[in-house]
């Protein structure tokens, strides 16, 4: 196990600090992007995002623009986003239908639904076996699903999709089941990468910076695990806390205002008892999570974050739905995601406003190097769920990934 961060100011074992560096450095940020993200499975999209022919989606994997799309006998092909011609890309859209193939904007070469190049306009002036020439089809990116989920990995030697989820595949599939996207919403994080993935490690912060969440917490026993699962995936479970009834209080305290009751579409108690499900956060490596519900039908969300500079990233939602849902319950599924988990709701507001702080909190590395990440004393790989034992989780397999470019700046 990696110890390169051992000589540090707070003399604590290296599994227990963070080097800030890791946050500033571009360096690191390089490395990151070829020795993490190009050799890691990447979430990319959900099958019910392509339910037909010519459907894609476009992705950015350490760097590179990607298409996902679903081709003939409804198999699903990734390729890399660039016509062979003069690099223009092939699909403009986050998310879109072609006609059964891709047609570059700048000279009109045209690609079938697997990269494939099928024609080029005023042939004749190119030798004629210039679409039988595979050197101008688009080159492949690796696919492979699980339980409708759609990962791409760029490295050919990564292990295969099953063996790199490991531990977290059960997790998934509880999580989704018959699952069905809804929608996305996107935005721009002011810090690092890393500053928005450990948060869904870390549910110390919750008490605190969510002021709705907070009131949740107040004269409730502090329940719940926090679960290293190996292989940098983390799970972070408890029972849920607090109600609708007594959020919405809390909205109407806060704000002044008298707010209506929301429907009880999904069947939950509207007493002042919590009801006794259990809340899961799901934390992949290096930047999928999951948060979900065990026994009941609310809402499960995904994100993602993906690096676009040393202090920017882009944060992901996807809110899922089921098949049986009605209209409404899929509607109230998206209010509920907008309302909570996006840039602006009551929860992910929060954390990207945290995870900004921290940004330019770090304009002091100089004077305050270090990060503490000692809670949970206990050996093992569980604590309680305040404790960080996933975070350390992440840092171990990172510094894997790392280890010699952190040696360089330590």
């Amino acid at each position: 196990m990696s110890v390169v961060w051992q000589n540090n100011a707070l003399q604590l074992d290296s599994r227990r600090v963070i080097d800030r560096k890791i946050y500033v450095e571009n360096r690191i940020y390089d490395a990151e992007i070829s020795r993490i993200f190009a050799r890691t499975w990447q979430w990319v999209g959900h099958d019910t995002e392509l339910p037909d022919f010519g459907d894609y989606l476009t992705a950015t994997v350490a760097g590179r623009a990607v298409v996902i799309a679903r081709g003939e006998n409804d198999a699903i092909a990734a390729f890399y986003n660039t016509c062979t011609h003069r690099g223009a890309i092939l699909a403009p859209h986050r998310r879109g239908k072609s006609d059964g193939g891709f047609t570059c904007l700048y000279h009109a070469w045209c690609f079938d639904t697997t990269g494939k190049l099928t024609a080029v306009p005023l042939p004749q002036a190119y030798p004629e076996n210039l679409t039988r020439n595979a050197c101008y089809d688009i080159p492949k990116v690796r696919c492979e699903q699980f339980n409708g989920h759609i990962f791409v990995c760029l490295d050919a030697e990564a292990p295969p999709l099953m063996e790199f989820l490991g531990p977290v595949a059960p997790h998934i599939a509880e999580a989704t089941g018959d699952g069905v996207a809804l929608g996305r919403v996107r935005w721009t994080l002011e810090g690092n990468w890393k500053l928005w993935h450990e948060n869904f490690r870390d549910n110390y912060h919750p008490m605190f910076a969510h002021q709705i969440l907070g009131q949740n917490y107040t004269g409730v026993k502090i329940e719940g695990e926090n679960y290293d699962l190996g292989a940098g995936h983390s799970l972070l479970t408890f029972p849920s806390q607090g109600n609708p009834k007594q959020i919405m209080q809390t909205m109407s305290r806060m704000s002044g205002r008298k707010l209506p009751e929301r429907p009880n579409i999904l069947g939950r108690r509207t007493t002042d008892e919590p009801q006794r499900t259990r809340h899961n956060i799901l934390a992949c490596f290096p930047n999928l999570d999951l948060q979900y519900t065990s026994n009941t039908a609310a809402s499960m969300v995904l994100q993602t974050v993906q690096p676009a500079g040393v202090d920017k990233a882009y944060v992901e939602i996807v809110a899922f739905g089921r098949k049986s849902d009605t209209p409404e319950m899929r509607q109230h599924r998206l209010d509920t995601a907008l309302d909570a988990q996006t840039a602006a709701g009551k929860i992910s507001g929060d954390d990207n406003e945290a995870a900004r702080r921290c940004a330019v909190g770090f304009s002091t590395i100089d004077a305050v190097r270090w990060s503490n990440m000692d809670r949970g004393q206990e050996p093992g790989s569980v604590g309680a769920k305040n404790d960080e034992y996933s975070l350390r989780g992440f840092y171990d397999v990172y510094k894997d990934y790392m280890a010699d470019a952190l040696a360089e700046v330590a």
